[in-house]
């Protein structure tokens, strides 16, 4: 069993502090005590056991104002990701037969390629008409490229 050096009231606090101290120290801190052990995790023990890390609890309004500030930077970092805020739901990935894909207008060859894979991938109502027309299509590409060869 650990025995608990006298200021933490539970085991689990104790914890806490270690792994906290652990992460710094896996990010850059230095160790502030000499230790045997080359673990990060064992450093910071050492270090919290030889009482060279200050914590405290803190207050509600202080942990408030920490989730708060949380928040605006993760606002702020989501707002210079997307260069244009979008209050329109996110697409599906791949539309169910439900779903209407709506023309460009002006780059038909792409849109009737792209109905003709969600047609061949079964993604509309008329999935097995155009398999078979994509068979149909194959079939005639295949019966062209043979008549080159024997002219």
């Amino acid at each position: 069993m650990i025995e608990l050096p006298k200021e933490f009231d539970s085991i689990f606090r104790y914890i806490v502090v270690v792994s906290q101290r652990a992460e710094q120290i896996i990010n850059g801190a230095k160790p502030r005590t000499e230790s045997r052990f080359a673990k990060p995790t064992l450093k910071a023990r050492d270090d919290v056991e030889e009482g060279k890390v200050t914590w405290r609890i803190l207050t509600q309004e202080e942990l408030d104002a920490h989730r708060q500030a949380l928040v605006e930077q993760f606002r702020a970092e989501v707002d210079a990701a997307s260069e244009q805020p979008s209050t329109e739901p996110i697409p599906d990935v791949l539309p169910t037969a439900d779903v209407v894909i709506a023309a460009a207008g002006d780059d038909e060859e792409k849109d009737d390629e792209l109905a003709r894979l969600q047609r061949l991938l079964g993604m509309t109502r008329n999935a097995g008409a155009a398999a078979e027309d994509a068979d149909k299509g194959d079939d005639a590409a295949e019966d062209a490229s043979g008549d080159e060869e024997e002219g």
